[in-house]
């Protein structure tokens, strides 16, 4: 009995030193993206050819050329048309150090991904993570602003996540925006007639979101609340963030 509990903790031991080493690695990589940074959330199954993927890319471009970092899950679909974008504008603003290889030192894309997802070729920081918790983690912590475009349950999970943590006053109150109103609408449409309608949330938790059909309407609702913030101006202001 004994020694099974020492082979499970010394099992736990190794996969938790390792998974600290690698959170430590992706913060010190993520720390040193210039700031305000946005994380964009979003299927990986879309075509690139998508709609959706091309909203993700311009939405990207713009906020990027507000110079504001870009940081996704450095996977397919609409990871890779985010991460596009904030390259078409870094691509513009350094077209010399572009075409004579130069490496860009100001970093405007931030990249978490998991080792068995693909990742695309338009990340600047390559950060490994195996577990999701890992993951979300440091695609949150370095964030002032979010923008989910439609997805499936990993999408959903990530949205959660940060709908809680501000609901439950472990983050600070930031722009948490959804693209596309007939995606959005109808879970919207479930959250009110069910889950507030029987005393699950109260009726200002729905104002945490925000849910628009225009990339321009995002950008606009991004640079009015969160230029020229930091997340840590965010910490100072909250005392606490997961």
């Amino acid at each position: 009995m004994l020694l099974r509990r020492l082979r499970e903790y010394a099992r736990f031991l190794k996969s938790f030193l390792k998974t600290g080493i690698r959170l430590l690695w992706g913060m010190w990589k993520l720390t040193k993206l210039p700031q305000p940074a946005i994380t964009i959330f979003g299927s990986a199954k879309v075509l690139s050819s998508n709609e959706i993927c091309q909203q993700a890319r311009r939405l990207a471009k713009a906020l990027a050329g507000a110079d504001f970092s870009i940081i996704t899950g450095g996977g397919p679909g609409i990871m890779n048309a985010a991460n596009q974008g904030a390259i078409d504008h870094l691509k513009e603003k350094h077209l010399e150090e572009f075409l004579q290889g130069k490496e860009i030192i100001t970093a405007g894309v931030g990249l978490i991904r998991l080792t068995k997802e693909t990742e695309n070729p338009f990340v600047q920081e390559h950060i490994e993570m195996e577990h999701f918790f890992a993951r979300k983690w440091l695609l949150i912590r370095y964030s002032v602003g979010f923008v989910i475009f439609p997805g499936g349950f990993g999408t959903m999970d990530e949205l959660f996540e940060i709908i809680t943590l501000v609901q439950c006053n472990r983050m600070a109150r930031v722009p948490i925006i959804l693209i596309g109103k007939s995606y959005w609408g109808p879970f919207i449409e479930w959250i009110e007639h069910y889950t507030l309608k029987e005393g699950f949330i109260m009726p200002h938790d729905l104002s945490i979101i925000t849910i628009v059909d225009q990339i321009e309407q995002a950008v606009e609702i991004i640079m009015k609340e969160c230029k020229g913030l930091t997340q840590s101006t965010l910490h100072n202001e909250s005392g606490s963030h997961e």
